[in-house]
């Protein structure tokens, strides 16, 4: 016996098609096995925008389930004029709930009844759209909730993105605590990259130039008192590839070795050798500060790997041997 492995294949799951009053007493869940036509869609929101019809709640959560409208921008703006128009709070917050990682929910961060604007931080995506009323809201003040929601979603914010977040913020005239928890919760190498690599821009008023130098300093003390792996990685290759990088930030580099949170990298050390494979000698002695660094702080195998390169890197010459001597005792 042949076996065809056509057989084999799961068997697609029949799309169910219902009447419109079965679906709404049924799980609202499970509407995405119903097909709804462009004519159940516009039921469904006239029943959600009738406030004596008893069947609202189940309408808003089928919509909320069954997410076919979003190509439709007509019956997107239709769901988002409804949500504005609601007063009653539990059919509100379901529909702000289905506008969910759309850009359109933003609208509903600074809404007067509290879960709606819990709802809307939850929901709300991090995009070029949302950025300026995301931190409009937050330097407006929002509930502790609705402030944390925020922040843990900017941990998110694309690099590319890192700068545009920055000046949306420092346009709105945030209080230092905000501008702190802020970009405490940016990625850390555009933040780098923007405010110590990059340096104060030069077309900027005077105004503009104190809250710039406010999140600066912010800035340089939160990636030197909490550095991230990734940021450290990335400092290491750039000061062993750029020698003038190395010289430019010699003393913030030096910071972040003292305070770097090594055991997050079990890796770090290799990391190191990687780099210093068959490198010059220069790339090798740009290197050593932050290795000598970071050494003393290590504990276990990590620390007896960085004593045993370190010792390999003094084998290549006097003068680098003498470097890391005095790096060791202390001496700059």
């Amino acid at each position: 016996m042949v076996l065809d492995i056509r057989d084999l294949r799961e068997e697609a799951v029949p799309v169910a098609k219902t009447s419109l009053d079965q679906l709404l007493q049924g799980d609202p869940a499970q509407s995405h096995r119903v097909a709804l036509s462009a004519d159940d869609l516009d039921q469904l929101l006239a029943i959600a925008e009738d406030s004596t019809d008893s069947r609202r709640l189940e309408a808003i959560g089928t919509l909320s389930h069954h997410r076919s409208w979003l190509s439709s921008l007509r019956v997107l703006r239709r769901i988002v004029q409804l949500a504005h128009q609601e007063h009653d709070p539990r059919p509100a917050v379901a529909l702000v709930q289905a506008l969910r990682q759309c850009d359109e929910v933003a609208q509903f961060l600074t809404s007067k009844e509290r879960a709606v604007a819990r709802e809307a931080a939850q929901g709300v995506p991090i995009s070029r759209q949302t950025l300026a009323p995301i931190t409009a809201a937050l330097a407006a003040g929002l509930p502790a909730d609705s402030t944390a929601a925020l922040l843990d979603k900017m941990r998110r914010t694309h690099p590319s993105m890192v700068p545009y977040a920055v000046d949306c913020l420092l346009q709105c005239g945030p209080n230092e605590s905000l501008v702190r928890a802020f970009l405490a919760h940016l990625p850390q190498i555009p933040l780098f990259a923007l405010f110590v690599e990059a340096g104060q821009p030069q077309t900027i008023s005077p105004t503009q130039t104190r809250v710039w130098q406010q999140a600066a300093r912010i800035t340089t003390e939160i990636l030197q008192q909490a550095p991230s792996t990734k940021l450290l990685r990335h400092l290491l290759s750039k000061c062993g590839e750029d020698a003038a990088f190395a010289r430019s930030h010699a003393r913030f580099l030096h910071g972040i070795a003292q305070r770097a949170d090594t055991s997050l990298d079990a890796d770090l050390i290799g990391h190191f050798e990687r780099l210093t494979s068959g490198a010059s000698e220069d790339k090798v002695a740009r290197l050593a500060p932050l290795l000598v660094g970071l050494s003393g702080r290590l504990d276990g195998q990590a620390g007896q790997q960085a004593a045993a390169l370190l010792e390999n890197w003094k084998s290549r010459s006097a003068s680098l041997k003498l470097k890391i001597y005095h790096l060791e005792q202390g001496i700059r």
